[in-house]
């Protein structure tokens, strides 16, 4: 294989072309979008963990959702830096997400309420402030949304009321209240029936329902899985009497893997079929990423559920709507660790387990650390989980791209939504459970390649190819690990490595110890 460029990393990459690989027939011929295949059971004693192959039997998305960040609306407006708009949509061009979630609260909207002198909700009576500065900001986000196709998870915090000296009485049935809905079907008008927000596609009927708290700190105590369900029957029947039958409700939005499986046994017993979406959050430990125990407690939840509900998985998408990690979580919920190569490595790894188990998408926690606030009596502070900061308060090291950044763009560009993703079966961790790869192509097989992550403590050498064709006759390949991915003159991950080849010839990599390697037929 010819080299044609080369930047850095002599000896690192060792890139060969060793025989052209018989291609199957036409992809986008073979591919029904409205199931996930089913892999055969396959003695993994004999699987080569050092060779793999994405072939048609690895796939376990036929039209991939896509990945995207917490785009939320934000709080306070006033605290972002002169210029920080404009560098918070220039980064949003370059990360190219296919979704975003955007949550508000309805708190910020209403007003004058009028509970008519009684405890009947169906008297009470308040108006809509669709003009401040929440409003516009939203507006602004929605705005972005739709002129670059990026589809909206769209939804509320929680219900509307103060912890303290509270007039709407809504947390004693939370979003069973009938309020609830009425509100939610009101602002959705508004944005998609009278604004025209067909990028809304989905509505969250509130945040983690099942991590309650306690009175007097949580508006969401008093919460139970059977209030939760009755919410999203309400919000489903008022929805559908404006004519949004369309926009589809996440199931569940809960957050840890028990808290899921209880919201999710309900839903797929209960409301499946009013359920557009099975959705939940995963923040998780160091070691279990990077063990592999995040792929195999993903594997055992979604057996469990598919046996009660069959469209799991298939019809029924299976999405993370909040993507991060636990260590470096301080007690003011600021993430101490995303100024760290290791950080980005391991939020790689993340997304890798997740594809392999059948996720249609991840959405990162979360974009900026200007959208969101720890308050309290004395201070506000910002929860700084971000990719970078908008603040104006932040120092200027805050306000660049964190490496994480460049890590998730590399992975947003590579899986887009609509691809084919396929799965090796050496993402068994019983065959290794410190490597992963996922690939991917297109449908109509232009675009393609494959991402890789050695979590392990040894540098390890592997070789890759793709059955199905992938058209094109260059490689682009970029590493990601301390001291080896390579930022360019605008500020953006650019790759170590171009070479002319194909992703339908062997390729052999040499991935040093916690670090990842994308390899593309295009540039990301």
């Amino acid at each position: 294989m010819k080299k044609v460029e080369r930047f850095g990393l002599l000896g690192l990459a060792t890139l060969l072309s060793l025989f052209s690989c018989q291609k199957n027939e036409d992809l986008s011929s073979n591919v029904n979008q409205n199931s996930s295949p089913t892999r055969a059971v396959v003695d993994t004693s004999s699987v080569d963990k050092y060779h793999i192959a994405f072939v048609k039997e690895d796939i376990t998305q036929k039209n991939f959702g896509g990945l995207g960040v917490e785009w939320g609306a934000y709080e306070d407006t006033d605290k972002i830096a002169e210029g920080g708009w404009d560098r918070i949509i220039h980064y949003m061009d370059h990360l190219a997400a296919a979704r975003i979630r955007l949550m508000i609260n309805y708190d910020w909207f209403c007003q004058n309420f009028d509970n008519k002198g009684n405890r009947d909700p169906s008297d009470d009576t308040w108006t809509y402030n669709f003009t401040n500065k929440y409003a516009k900001n939203m507006i602004d986000i929605l705005e972005y949304c739709q002129i670059h196709h990026i589809d909206v998870a769209f939804g509320a915090w929680n219900v509307i009321g103060s912890l303290e000296g509270d007039i709407w009485n809504m947390m004693d049935q939370v979003t069973s209240d009938i309020r609830w809905a009425k509100i939610t079907s009101d602002v959705l008008n508004f944005l998609v029936n009278e604004k025209g927000f067909s990028c809304i596609k989905w509505f969250v009927s509130s945040n983690e329902p099942n991590f309650t708290g306690s009175k007097g700190s949580s508006k969401n105590y008093n919460n139970t899985y059977q209030k939760w369900e009755q919410g999203v029957k309400n919000v489903r029947n008022a929805l559908d009497a404006i004519g949004l039958n369309r926009i589809g409700i996440i199931g569940g939005d809960t957050t840890g893997f028990e808290g899921t499986e209880e919201y999710f046994t309900g839903i797929a017993s209960n409301i499946s079929n009013i359920v557009a979406d099975y959705g939940y959050h995963l923040y998780l430990n160091n070691i279990a990423v990077d063990r592999g125990v995040m792929l195999e407690e993903i594997n055992k939840l979604h057996t469990k559920i598919k046996f009660i509900d069959p469209k799991f998985g298939n019809s029924k998408k299976v999405d993370i709507w909040e993507a991060g990690l636990l260590d470096g979580k301080t007690i003011l919920d600021c993430q101490k660790l995303i100024n760290t190569v290791d950080y980005g490595v391991r939020m790689m790894d993340y997304t890798l387990q997740c594809l392999a188990g059948g996720m249609n998408g991840v959405v990162y926690w979360d974009f900026d650390d200007g959208m969101h606030f720890m308050y309290s009596l004395n201070s506000t502070t910002p929860k700084e989980w971000g990719m970078f900061s908008s603040l104006a308060e932040a120092s200027s090291g805050k306000q660049e791209l964190r490496p994480w950044y460049h890590s998730i763009s590399l992975l947003t560009h590579l899986f887009k939504k609509g691809n084919v993703i396929y799965s090796p079966l050496q993402n068994d961790t019983s065959i290794d459970n410190t490597f992963r790869s996922i690939a991917t192509i297109s449908k109509d097989g232009t675009q393609g390649g494959f991402a890789c992550v050695n979590a392990g403590v040894r540098t390890t050498t592997r070789t890759f190819y793709m059955n199905d064709e992938v058209k094109g006759d260059k490689l682009y390949i970029y590493y990601f690990g301390e001291g080896t991915y390579r930022l360019g003159e605008d500020g953006f991950i650019e790759p170590n490595d171009v070479i002319e080849g194909s992703l339908n010839k062997k390729i052999t990599l040499t991935i040093p110890s916690r670090s990842g390697v994308v390899v593309s037929n295009t540039r990301l």
